[in-house]
């Protein structure tokens, strides 16, 4: 099911579950990923706030990025409402760099980019989305399943922020068809 933003979404902090949630208005509700450690203490004390046209248009600008990467379609939608989350409502992060090799190319993302970081200790490729970009370096999200660091475990949509002298552009696999195999 696809979601579209509408002027009747409403974001709202629930201490139950002690998360920012966002009210879809069709008897859905979005519960953040975020703990309540990491958001802002507008984040913690807000009362109900309209989902605003900037709103609207980093969810749009993170979903269009998405669709580049193969996710379905409850996943890239939940991805692009923590990106609005983290920009919205988290506390600064300080970075976290070294999990990641340096590469010699630097230059700034965009905001909703899909990247790479190589893992310093293993080499491994993790895709991360973008949702801020800094002038030195940028908050991450987690863009799939699990990552492995040495002394944690990073879960889906888990953020981080990276120097961006670490960023990889993220280069689509080439497809491949029962064509392309050699006889």
């Amino acid at each position: 099911m696809k979601i579209r933003p509408d002027d009747q979404w409403r974001w709202y902090f629930d201490p139950e579950h002690s998360r920012v949630m966002l009210d879809l208005a069709n008897g859905m509700v979005f519960r953040s990923c975020f703990p309540v450690k990491m958001l802002t203490d507008y984040a913690v004390t807000m009362k109900e706030m309209s989902f605003s046209v900037d709103d609207a248009a980093f969810f749009y600008t993170f979903e269009e990025h998405l669709r580049r990467i193969n996710m379905a379609p409850a996943l890239r939608a939940e991805l692009a409402l923590n990106g609005v989350v983290a920009l919205r409502f988290m506390k600064p992060l300080m970075p976290k760099s070294w999990y990641f090799s340096p590469i010699s190319l630097v230059e700034k993302p965009e905001q909703g980019e899909i990247i790479q970081f190589k893992l310093q200790d293993s080499g491994t490729e993790a895709l991360f989305m973008v949702a801020e970009v800094g002038d030195n370096a940028s908050l991450c999200l987690l863009a799939q399943q699990k990552l492995a660091l040495h002394d944690r475990v990073m879960n889906f949509c888990d953020p981080i922020k990276v120097m961006n002298d670490r960023i990889m552009p993220y280069i689509e696999p080439a497809p491949t068809s029962i064509y392309d195999r050699a006889i």
